[in-house]
C-alpha cells in the first residue's frame, strides 16, 4: 500500500490554476522528495493533503484512509512541518517540546529522546528567541516526531542548518524511512534530496512531469534537444530507430549515439540550437523537466 495516492486533485484561485488534475502515489518506508519550481503547486498539494485547503476536484488517500472522510485519524499518524514552524518563542525549547507531548500524551523521557536526535540536547533549556534559523528547524523536527509518526511530510527542512546539521538531519530522516516509516521532502536544494531521497515527484503548473525510483531516473542515458520544430525531430529519429519524447518545449532523445542524432536531424533538414548529453544529476533532471 502507498503512503499517499493523489488522483486528479483540481483547485484553482481566482484566475490562477494551482493544481489541473495532479495524480501521482508515494511508496511506503521510503524517503521521497516532491519537487517542483516556484508557483508549481507544492504548497497548494501539501494544504489539500492536511486539510488546510479544499481542492475543487479529485480524491486523496493517506495511509490508506480518505482525506475527505478520516482527516482525524489521519491527523493523529503525521508530524507535519509545512510553512513557519509553530514555536512558542517565549519557551525554552525543552518546554515548548513538554506543553506539545502533554497534548499527545507523551512523556517527559521522549522529549530528552527527540532533543538528542535532533542534536538540541546542549540548548533545550535556552528560549527559543534566542535560537537560530537551523536551531528553530532542528526543534521543528523534533515537535513532528513527538507523536511517533507514520509519515513525515516536511517543507524545507534543512533550512539554516550549517553542513554538519544538515548531515545529521539528513541521516536521520533515512534512519526513520529505515524503520518502515515513509518521509516526504520539499526542499529547493536538490543536492540534498538525491543526496536521502529514494524516490522523487515531480511537478510543474499543478501536473505531475515524473516520478519513480531516483536511481532508475538517474540512470537515463541520452541527449536534451532544444529545436524549433519538436514533432519534426521526433519524427525524424523515429524513422530511423531513436525514441525521443517532448517535455515543455525540448526533447528527451533516448540514444547514447550522438553523431546518429544530428546525422537523422541533418537528413530532415532540421538543426538544433543545442544538442547536450545528459549528465545524470537530480539538478540537471530537474531542469531539463521544468524549464522552457
Amino acid at each position: 500500500m502507498d503512503a499517499i495516492v493523489v488522483e486528479g486533485l483540481r483547485k484553482r484561485y481566482r484566475k490562477t490554476v494551482a493544481l489541473d488534475g495532479l495524480s501521482f502515489a508515494v511508496p511506503t518506508g521510503k524517503v521521497t522528495g516532491f519537487l517542483g519550481p516556484n508557483g508549481a503547486g507544492k504548497t497548494t498539494t501539501f494544504r489539500s493533503i492536511l486539510g488546510l485547503t479544499k481542492p475543487d476536484a479529485g480524491t486523496m488517500e493517506v495511509l490508506g484512509l480518505s482525506v475527505a472522510t478520516s482527516l482525524p485519524r489521519i491527523v493523529k499518524r503525521l508530524g507535519v512541518i509545512v510553512e513557519e514552524p509553530g514555536l512558542i518563542k517565549g519557551l525554552s525549547g525543552r518546554n515548548d517540546l513538554k506543553v506539545a507531548a502533554r497534548t499527545l500524551g507523551r512523556g517527559k523521557e521522549r522529549v530528552d529522546e527527540l532533543l538528542r536526535f535532533v542534536g538540541l540536547e546542549a540548548d533545550g533549556r535556552r528560549r527559543i528567541d534566542g535560537y537560530s534559523k537551523g536551531m528553530r528547524q532542528r526543534l521543528a523536527l523534533a515537535a513532528a516526531l513527538l507523536g511517533d509518526p507514520q509519515l513525515l511530510i516536511l517543507d524545507e527542512p534543512l533550512d539554516g542548518l550549517d553542513p554538519a546539521g544538515q548531515a545529521q538531519i539528513k541521516a536521520n530522516l533515512r534512519g526513520i524511512a529505515a524503520e518502515g516509516r515513509t518521509v516526504v521532502v520539499s526542499s529547493h536544494n536538490l543536492a540534498d534530496v538525491e543526496a536521502m531521497a529514494d524516490y522523487v515527484v515531480m511537478i510543474n503548473k499543478g501536473k505531475l512531469i515524473t516520478s519513480g525510483r531516483l536511481d532508475e531516473l538517474l540512470s537515463r542515458t541520452g541527449y536534451l534537444l532544444d529545436i524549433d520544430q519538436p514533432q519534426s525531430a521526433i519524427a525524424a529519429l523515429s524513422a530511423v530507430g531513436i525514441v525521443a519524447t517532448v517535455t515543455d518545449q525540448r526533447i528527451l532523445v533516448s540514444s547514447d549515439d550522438g553523431k546518429a542524432i544530428s546525422q537523422a536531424l541533418a537528413a530532415a533538414g532540421l538543426y538544433p540550437a543545442e544538442l547536450a548529453r545528459r549528465t545524470g544529476r537530480l539538478e540537471s533532471l530537474f531542469l531539463e523537466l521544468t524549464q522552457q
